[in-house]
């Protein structure tokens, strides 16, 4: 399957590392009498590699020796053309078997975009998409995730649905499938209902969720786990070696908020909060940071602030990680509870980006939807945070919300406004930028029932906003209004959903979470195709009407959610507004507001110049890691120093970077053993570092030797201008006449190619950047031109030769073997004596 893989489809797509695995941290398992399962994430590998539940369940399962997990991500459209084209089924990452050779596949549905996804990764493994399509020789398909709370829109395409945490569900389920080797499917999914709790199986229902077989529960209750354990966190995640979504290291501190906002779903999907003891929390840090050397860890949780003694808990973190210069993130602060100290904490290193969340424009509709805070608490905030040297704020408002009036827009203008306006009042060029998203009534929610209004209503309050903003250089960012309401009427469906989201799939939408991808014509006429009216999915739900998820338990009872809707109501009629500005001396929670500057802030130990030294490293990496992008391999070399404790020397500044320079990019596909990188320490060169990072380098990439640079060199780049790549003859269709063809290049006054750029195509003349062509050992050797001298691209080299082959095939048989200097008497110097 490999083999296939590198001649059918790696070549031949935009982004081949998302398929290629071989990454750090990975886990290979012999499949001989063990159980295997395939975790599917179905969106792109940058997307689902940074999701925090699958390294954890990934862990898991491994631990267990009886069964094997391996990972799958959703294809992109490029490859999923190819793959249908040449007969390449949907296959593992660890070990590229196909994924219908396992014995189950678990999928974790995040929204309900990621539906149709989901049916393309099933047709391309080969499996018939419904469920009582498939057979006992079929992998039974699991889901879970938020996205299950309400599993009627997907229930003929699963066999079975996991609510609620799953790292005691999963393996207790797939100890089941183990024994039961051989059985019927209908026979495992009986027993993993009698003996698991919180499972689904929607084929033991009837179309209004009512149990058909006596032995499946009326009421499904989502799995609680009482405490998070330590054990359930991976020592050694899995690290990337392309950059994805969140390239740190996410550290989930806390389950569960205790702010209970009425139209969040997170808030009771993750009840009750559990509190992971600090001492869990460092050691995972320290132990993960050495075992991947990421430059950032964010702390997790979803309202990060909350967490007891957090204060306490990011100094801990940051004196630990403040040697390697690894920066925290805490995505998730709550105006008001921000405090100078926690904003020191976080920057002592790096300022990380900063999200201020008012939701909503005005106090009276803040109240409503229970996220109780004056806006002096966002001034305050905002205030302190530009004034500490944050260059950039992001603001977040919903937009739609239940109740909301033209008052409460322009609230929402205002406050942009003054924020605005304190980042101008402040030194230094600020920016403020702002994500609108418009409600949408989640399920379990007290808002469940409420109307989404319609897409144009929505386009009208988004445009409000925006033009009545002073300022043209507030950065502006929302999900298309026809994106949100097909999203919000597939949430709130039943089975009725099935139809329309197979509809979808078949007219090709895939990725509808992605801006650029969703195509609302398509979803529209799916829906008219299936006699849905999009019109009355977004009207209010009567309380009489049972709802698509009551069958599921989660949180609050039904009659508690009403009895908090009415309430919330209530409130509306009794709103006293409090008296706030942004020079206001209202107090905030238990804490005064402060406003003015901060402590001045002392340099520390590192600010003192200490004695430098420069090392060069020749490097290269093999197939393994060849699809990496040349800033993709800056950032694996830099985890690598840092597993390394190499002691290097980082630029000053509010965000302080590695001071390292590198030779001339090596081009996506090709391998090496001849790039190389300065690196500048903090101390005199020890040759315990190299041995050290040697070590560290991730696997596929290598250190072949390293040496002290004296004085002032000139950078690697503008002074290197010779490049030799070798490809393989077995590679080539056409070699009987190549050294003639060779030749005949070489005799040439002038070699035209079309060189294709971001705005324009150009006819490059590449004859002086070609200084040989031969062969030698087997090989094609093309001795090329490179730097501000001229140069000639290998590919265009091939080009001209008529080699035979697709040039992107080619390309990754390609391995540049040396890089180095020809000076004007013909000199060679290697770039290690430069």
């Amino acid at each position: 399957m490999r083999e296939l893989l590198e001649r059918k489809l790696f070549p031949f797509v935009m982004k081949p590392g998302r398929y290629t695995g071989g990454e750090l941290g990975r886990i290979v398992k012999d499949p001989t009498d063990r159980l295997k399962y395939l975790h599917a994430f179905p969106d792109k590998y940058e997307i689902g590699q940074s999701y925090i539940g699958l390294q954890t369940l990934y862990h898991i399962v491994n631990e267990d020796d009886r069964f094997l997990c391996e990972r799958v991500f959703a294809v992109d459209r490029d490859a999923e053309e190819i793959m249908r084209r040449e007969g390449i089924p949907l296959f593992s990452l660890e070990s590229f078997r196909p994924a219908g050779e396992f014995n189950a596949i678990g999928f974790t549905l995040t929204y309900e975009y990621v539906f149709t996804n989901m049916l393309a990764m099933l047709d391309l493994a080969g499996i018939p998409l419904c469920s009582s399509d498939r057979s006992d020789e079929h992998p039974l398909i699991f889901a879970g995730g938020p996205a299950v709370y309400n599993p009627e829109p997907v229930a003929e395409f699963v066999d079975l649905f996991f609510v609620g945490d799953a790292e005691e569900g999963l393996p207790q389920m797939l100890s089941i499938l183990y024994e039961m080797k051989g059985k019927p499917r209908r026979e495992k999914l009986q027993a993993i209902v009698q003996r698991v709790e919180s499972v689904y199986v929607p084929r033991f229902y009837d179309e209004n969720r009512k149990p058909i077989e006596e032995f499946a529960p009326e009421k499904i209750r989502a799995r609680v786990m009482k405490e998070l354990k330590p054990e359930h966190y991976p020592k050694q995640p899995v690290l990337p070696l392309i950059d994805i979504v969140h390239s740190h290291l996410s550290v989930e501190i806390m389950r569960g908020c205790p702010q209970g906002c009425r139209f969040c779903q997170a808030g009771p999907m993750y009840r009750p909060v559990r509190v992971r003891p600090q001492r869990n929390i460092i050691e995972q840090i320290d132990t993960q940071i050495e075992n991947t050397g990421y430059g950032e860890v964010a702390l997790l949780s979803l309202s990060t602030s909350d967490y007891p003694n957090i204060e306490q808990l990011a100094t801990t973190a940051a004196r630990r990680l403040e040697s390697l210069k690894v920066s925290i993130s805490m995505p998730s602060l709550r105006p008001g509870t921000i405090s100078p100290a926690l904003l020191d904490i976080v920057s002592r290193i790096r300022k990380p980006g900063l999200t201020i969340a008012p939701e909503a424009g005005t106090e009276r509709l803040r109240r409503f939807i229970r996220k109780d805070f004056p806006e002096a608490a966002v001034y305050y905030t905002a205030r302190m945070a530009f004034e500490k040297g944050w260059t950039s704020i992001k603001l977040y408002f919903m937009v739609g919300l239940p109740t909301e009036t033209e008052e409460d827009l322009q609230g929402i203008v205002n406050i942009i406004d003054t924020v605005y306006d304190i980042g101008r009042a402040c030194s230094g060029k600020k920016t403020v930028n702002v994500t609108l998203s418009p409600f949408i009534a989640e399920p379990h929610t007290p808002f469940q029932w409420d109307e989404m209004q319609a897409p144009e209503i929505i386009r009208q309050k988004l445009q409000f906003i925006k033009t009545h903003c002073k300022s043209h250089r507030i950065h502006f960012k929302h999900s298309s209004s026809e994106a949100v309401a097909v999203q919000g009427i597939l949430g709130r469906g039943g089975r009725e959903m099935a139809g329309v989201i197979l509809s979808a799939y078949n007219a090709g939408c895939r990725f509808d979470g992605w801006s650029e991808e969703f195509d609302p014509g398509k979803w529209f006429a799916a829906f008219e195709k299936n006699h849905i009216d999009i019109r009355e999915k977004l009207m209010p739900i009567p309380f009489s009407v049972e709802l698509p998820w009551s069958h599921i338990r989660k949180g609050a009872s039904v009659e508690h959610l009403q009895k908090e809707r009415h309430r919330t109501s209530s409130q509306l009629h009794t709103h006293k507004p409090r008296s706030s500005g942004v020079n206001g001396d209202e107090i905030v929670g238990s804490r005064p507001m402060e406003f003015g500057r901060g402590k001045k802030k002392v340099a520390s130990r590192d600010l003192i110049a200490p004695t430098k030294n420069r090392v060069r490293i020749r490097w290269g990496k093999d197939t393994r890691c060849r699809y990496m992008s040349h800033l993709e391999n800056i950032h694996a070399i830099e985890r690598a120093l840092r597993r390394a404790r190499v002691p290097v020397a980082y630029s000053q500044g509010y965000n302080p970077t590695m001071k390292l320079s590198f030779g001339p990019p090596l081009p996506l596909g090709i391998t090496s053993e001849s790039e190389f990188a300065d690196i500048t320490l903090e101390t005199n060169l020890t040759p315990y570092f190299i041995d050290n990072l040697k070590q560290a380098m991730p696997e596929g990439m290598a250190v072949f030797e390293a040496k002290a640079v004296l004085g002032k060199a000139r950078s690697l780049s503008s002074t290197l201008n010779r490049v030799v790549y070798t490809l393989p003859l077995e590679a080539l269709d056409k070699t009987v006449d190549l050294l003639d063809r060779a030749g005949s290049l070489m005799a040439a006054d002038r070699l035209h190619v079309e060189r294709i750029g971001k705005s324009e195509t150009k006819v490059i003349d590449v004859r002086p950047a070609i200084y040989e062509i031969t062969v030698a050992n087997e090989n094609l050797v093309m001795t090329l031109g490179i730097g501000e001298g001229g140069y000639a691209r290998p590919s265009e080299v091939l080009q001209l030769l008529d080699t035979g082959h697709d040039l992107r095939f080619l390309s990754n048989w390609l391995h540049r073997k040396e890089l180095y200097r020809q000076d004007e008497q013909g000199r060679k110097i290697g770039a290690m004596d430069i």
